[in-house]
């Protein structure tokens, strides 16, 4: 047994010797793990408690450390979070000093370090507790997480493990946790403290509005997860964008009431076993909202309909969200015709709706009655709103009293001491380029005018919101046409807001843009603009429209304006947008390109970049030239591939867009060869979508042939052509069905089903039906 001992012993003993003297990190005693205290105040708000939890989740995900928000500073060797204001949590007071805390407003947010007991702390805080919130994001990001739509992408770990992570005196911070990863939980930090104010106080966030493949497709199961992006990029408000065909309002007026109600403009969109896209749906046999009923039953439709309202302003306000809703003081569901005399159909899709015929007076007793019942129903319903929005039509019709109105409102306001209504007018038919011609302009400018007398009546005379469950409802006023501006400060009422709608996508406003010169309500009332990352008007092709936000952006915060809300449809493309005016609202020296190099580098990799800057190149001048050559092209309605059957050959300029979403792709298929893991799904996508695009205008391209054959009475031809024109559609359905990812995507799929392939199948039929007779 000695002899056996003596010659093993030696063995097991080189062994360990051996490591030991190979790597002497090895003969080290174990460190303990690291160790983070996140220390919320006892007078925490909820937002606030929110904020750490949230810390807590990402200094596991980034570092490993396994920690939960505390109301008191634990003993020991760890770094410090205080989260909070000096006033809700009083660690910040004691770890910054009496003079420690910088001078911010509501929404000012603070990363500052400082030093409790010894030790290093470092304040994440804010004006409010949404702030506080948004500093943890803030501190998160510069960390390396970059926040998509669809969730987040973390860094790649690398560099020094967080184990080694050792607490120090605050006055040394930065020379023991230096960059390079030698400490990644500190390392993003920069030099000095972090205080940050916004440029733009109101970033809204379109919800509901309209079509299958918006937001109007989406249940509480899609709204949550982008909320949760949303408040990561620091939007601070939603604005929900209502119809009144939706059921989203229970309307009751003299014993007349609501019994009919659907969903985008009440076209269908079947769901069959033939259909491109199919796997997508389940066993629905319709597309539909997923938290609503079918329609038959309005009743439960209605009911579920405001449900779905109050959960999504509920979550938003856990979120630190404020919550603004449409009030369409002039545009009513059909039902009540028989209270307004001369009541015409609306000038929109479907002719849902009714307005007040062109000569209606504004002191219409019925028509006053009938928009104070909508405006305190809207009340009533969701008191917890923060605002409501008073729209305007897109297509005003009731503009036959605008010079009474003036009258009135000059009397009451003094605004002829601005300028004069023939100057008004005479501006107006100065407009250029905008969609409808001066007609359209001038009926814009006829109409606001009554409008605008007609809503003070409402407000100040009738005092509509007396008696509802929140007479003190702020009121955000829509303001069209820009000619009156200089008048709103006059109009309308201390505590309200504007928001204006110039034109429908962003280069025809930058055409434009010395209107924003004239800030709608002065500097005393806060004023937003609707910014477009998508048209309908344009459709379903791949938008970039970054360009031309960036420099309405610089305008907006070189004027005085109060921030933007986005106009939108999809978002699976709109990540690079949604980052750049994230920035943009904090940063004004930020430019797209920056934002771009940034996530192409985040998520796909340093290689990609370049690949997918072509990419956003591209599809942005594409999307410019749409603007001008092609509103309409793929407006998602009936007649929405058949309008194409036009026997003039494809436009030179629909032929250069193709030429560009080729280029765009050829760039993106460079990418995708090029990314790392993690970026396949953002590449692919881009893939897929402007295959899509391609094939799309291959597409249309072939319906036109097959409809100038039909006219040489050439019918084989036109069927050949017609043929191609099914095939392409097919490959531009399938290629985007390969990457559609969330329900909007669905519904374009859906869409596309019905206003495309379908009815070429129809046509195809139709041509060789005729042939053979």
């Amino acid at each position: 047994m000695t002899r056996g001992t003596s010659r093993w012993l030696p063995a097991w003993l080189a062994l360990f010797l051996f490591a030991v003297l190979m790597d002497p990190l090895a003969a080290w005693a174990q460190e303990a793990p690291p160790s983070a205290s996140v220390v919320v105040g006892p007078k925490s708000h909820a937002l606030e408690l929110y904020a750490a939890e949230q810390l807590c989740y990402y200094l596991e995900k980034l570092y490993g450390i396994q920690t939960r928000p505390v109301q008191e500073i634990p003993s020991g060797d760890s770094i410090v979070f205080l989260i909070g204001d000096p006033k809700t949590n009083p660690a910040v007071a004691k770890a910054l000093g009496p003079e420690g805390w910088p001078s911010i407003s509501d929404q000012g947010l603070v990363l500052k370090r400082g030093q409790v007991d010894g030790r290093l702390a470092l304040v994440v805080g804010g004006g409010s507790p949404k702030a506080t919130l948004w500093a943890v994001y803030e501190l998160v990001e510069r960390w390396g997480v970059r926040y998509l739509l669809h969730g987040d992408v973390l860094p790649e770990k690398r560099g020094q493990s967080p184990t080694n992570l050792r607490s120090v005196p605050a006055g040394t911070a930065r020379r023991v946790l230096r960059t390079n990863g030698d400490c990644p939980l500190f390392s993003k930090l920069p030099d000095q403290d972090v205080v940050l104010e916004p440029l733009l106080r109101v970033r809204q966030w379109k919800t509901v509005s309209d079509f299958a493949n918006g937001t109007e497709a989406w249940g509480m199961a899609d709204y949550r997860p982008v909320l949760d992006q949303l408040t990561k990029l620091k939007f601070n408000r939603i604005l929900i964008i209502t119809w009144p065909y939706q059921p989203f309002l229970d309307l009751k007026v003299r014993g007349i009431e609501r019994r009919w109600g659907t969903l985008w403009w009440d076209y269908r969109l079947s769901i069959t076993p033939d259909m491109i896209g199919r796997e997508l749906f389940g066993d629905a046999k319709e597309f539909w909202n997923p938290d609503l009923p079918a329609a038959k039953d309005y009743q439960a439709f209605a009911a579920a309909g405001e449900k779905l309202l109050h959960n999504l302003i509920e979550y938003a306000h856990g979120r630190g969200m404020e919550c603004a809703m449409t009030a369409s003081l002039t545009d009513f569901p059909p039902e009540f015709a028989p209270m307004l005399k001369n009541s015409r159909k609306i000038k929109q899709l479907g002719n849902l709706s009714i307005v007040p015929g062109p000569d209606t007076p504004p002191e219409d007793p019925a028509l006053t009655e009938l928009a104070a019942a909508v405006l305190r129903t809207t009340v009533n319903t969701y008191p917890e709103l923060d605002y409501i929005f008073l729209t305007t039509l897109e297509h005003r019709q009731w503009v036959g009293r605008y010079e009474q109105a003036w009258a009135a409102l000059d009397a009451k306001y003094g605004i002829s001491e601005v300028c004069s209504l023939a100057e008004v007018l005479a501006a107006t038919k100065r407009r250029k380029d905008y969609p409808g011609g001066v007609e359209r302009a001038l009926a814009e400018v006829k109409g606001d005018l009554v409008l605008l007398y007609f809503q003070d009546r409402l407000i100040h005379k009738s005092q509509a919101l007396r008696g509802t469950r929140r007479p003190d409802m702020k009121l955000i006023y829509a303001t069209g046409a820009e000619e009156l501006y200089p008048l709103l400060e006059r109009i309308l009422p201390p505590g309200s807001e504007t928001l204006s709608f110039i034109d429908y996508t962003p280069s025809r406003v930058v055409r434009r843009r010395e209107v924003l010169k004239n800030v709608p309500g002065g500097r005393k009332l806060p004023a937003t603009l609707h910014f477009t990352l998508e048209d309908d008007n344009i459709g379903l092709v791949p938008q970039l429209t970054t360009g031309s936000l960036h420099q309405l952006t610089q305008d907006l915060v070189r004027h005085g304006w109060g921030g933007f809300v986005t106009r939108y449809f999809s978002i699976g493309d709109k990540d690079p947008g949604v980052a750049y005016l994230s920035r943009a609202a904090w940063d004004r020296d930020v430019t797209p390109e920056e934002i771009y190099r940034d996530q192409v580098r985040a998520v796909c990799g340093p290689e990609c970049v370049d690949d997918m800057l072509d990419v956003f190149r591209e599809v942005e001048a594409v999307t410019v030239s749409l603007e001008w050559h092609n509103l309409g092209l793929a407006f998602p309605v009936p007649g929405m591939m058949m309008k194409h059957w036009s026997p003039r050959p494809m436009s030179p300029e629909l032929v250069e867009n193709r030429r560009g979403y080729q280029r765009a792709l050829e760039a993106a298929k460079r990418a995708r060869a090029k990314t790392t893991e993690a970026g396949r799904d953002y590449v692919d996508y881009w893939v897929g979508r402007l295959e899509f695009a391609v094939e799309y205008l291959n597409a249309v391209e072939a319906l036109r042939r097959a409809a100038k054959a039909d006219r040489d009475k050439d019918r084989p031809e036109a069927i050949r052509q017609t043929e191609l024109a099914l095939s392409a559609a097919r490959r531009s359905l399938e290629a985007y069905a390969r990457v559609a990812r969330d329900q909007s995507d669905r519904g374009a799929i859906a869409q596309l089903n019905e206003f495309v392939y379908r009815p070429l199948q129809r046509k195809l039929a139709a041509l060789r039906g005729q042939t053979r007779e």
